[in-house]
Order: structure tokens, then C-alpha cells, then sequence
């Protein structure tokens, strides 16, 4: 079973998340969009950190990873269909004023169906193309939580519009990968609040189940 702790990084207000098996407090950083704040969440907390993960390529997700991999010596797993972005992270910096940001190395990949754990908690990982096209989120059925990334928000979903977006696949994605979920599931967003998938499949303005 997980905790879940927020830290809120870069202009772009993007939820990093800690998570946290509460057998062994041992920990995942999901989404490092900026090392120094979930560096300072770390030492406060006394995590264990084992692994980064990250939910899709975009640089408000990922900027920071680099540096937090150096800084803690873990290893750093990503989905292969965001390699473009990855790549392309110093390019993407350059173009928001970022100044310099290296683009973090892998270690392994991240697909549905693969075995992933944090401690000793089984997270099951979903590919939820559209908002780009390798974006994963993580399900902890235990905890009744899942890490959606930029697939979906409280009243919202996530932008197509980005190079290799696609609304048809947005759609399918929330539909048949969220929405199938158990409707009291905690939905842990990119960007904004926490909500669930029963109230996002019952009222979302964009994409109903």
C-alpha cells in the first residue's frame, strides 16, 4: 500500500509525487519536473528513495530528473514512446526560458503489463496514449489510487494538441484504462486537485464513461 505526497514544482504549478510503500518506506519520485524542492520533501521526510519513474516526456514532468538521479544515485525508468521528448528536452527548455535543463538517461523502460513495485507494493502500470503517445499512469489497487499524469484532472483532460497528441486516443485511453477502474478510486493529477474516477466518469465535461 502507498502514501502519496505531493510536491508542487515549476512555473507550470506541476504535482510531483512521492510514493511511499508503507511496509518499507521505501520510495518512487514520480514526474521530477525540479530537483531542488523534491530533494528538500526527501531529506525532510527521511524517504528511501529507490527508482524515478515518469508518467510521459513533457519538460514540466521531467526537467528535473537529471539532477535528482545524480543527487541519489537511483535508477530512472521512462516510457519509450515519449523518446522524442526526451531527446528534445534541452530544445523544449530553450524555448520556455528554462535555461539549461540535461536530459535524464533511462534505465529502463516502462509498458503495461511489466512488473513494477515500490517496496513491496505492485504497481500496475496503464498505457494511456494521447496526451502523448507513451504516456503511462500507475494504479495501486491497495490504496485505491492512481497516477494519471496529464491523461485526466478534476473537470479536465489532458491538451492534444502537442506535437504526436491525439483526442481519439485520449478518449479510448479514459474510457476503457481509467474509467474501468473502481469508481473510489483517487485520481493523483499532473496539475490541480485530487479527485475520483467515479466523479470524472459521472460529470467531466470533456469525456464521460
Amino acid at each position: 500500500m502507498l502514501e502519496i505526497h505531493t510536491v508542487q514544482v515549476t512555473p507550470f504549478v506541476q504535482n510531483c509525487t512521492l510514493l511511499v510503500c508503507s511496509k518499507t518506506g521505501r520510495a518512487a519520485i514520480c514526474d521530477c519536473g525540479e530537483a531542488a524542492p523534491v530533494l528538500a520533501k526527501v531529506a525532510e521526510m527521511g524517504f528511501e528513495v529507490e527508482k524515478i519513474l515518469a508518467t510521459h516526456g513533457h519538460l514540466d514532468h521531467i526537467s528535473g530528473t537529471a539532477e535528482v538521479k545524480k543527487a541519489l544515485g537511483v535508477p530512472f525508468f521512462f516510457p519509450p514512446g515519449d523518446e522524442f521528448l526526451r531527446v528534445s528536452l534541452p530544445q523544449q527548455a530553450d524555448l520556455y526560458g528554462w535555461g539549461r535543463v540535461e536530459s535524464p538517461e533511462p534505465d529502463g523502460d516502462l509498458h503495461e503489463g511489466m512488473a513494477l513495485k515500490v517496496g513491496e507494493t505492485p504497481l500496475e502500470v496503464l498505457h494511456c496514449p494521447g496526451h502523448t503517445p507513451g504516456h503511462v499512469v500507475f494504479h495501486d489497487a491497495e490504496s485505491e489510487a492512481v497516477i494519471v499524469g496529464d491523461v485526466l484532472f478534476q473537470g479536465s483532460v489532458g491538451r492534444t494538441d502537442f506535437p504526436r497528441g491525439s483526442w481519439e486516443d485520449l478518449q479510448q485511453s479514459i474510457r476503457t484504462k481509467l474509467y474501468t477502474l473502481p469508481g473510489q478510486t483517487l485520481c493523483h493529477c499532473g496539475h490541480g486537485p485530487t479527485t475520483s474516477i467515479s466523479r470524472e466518469a459521472d460529470s467531466n465535461p470533456f469525456v464521460r464513461a
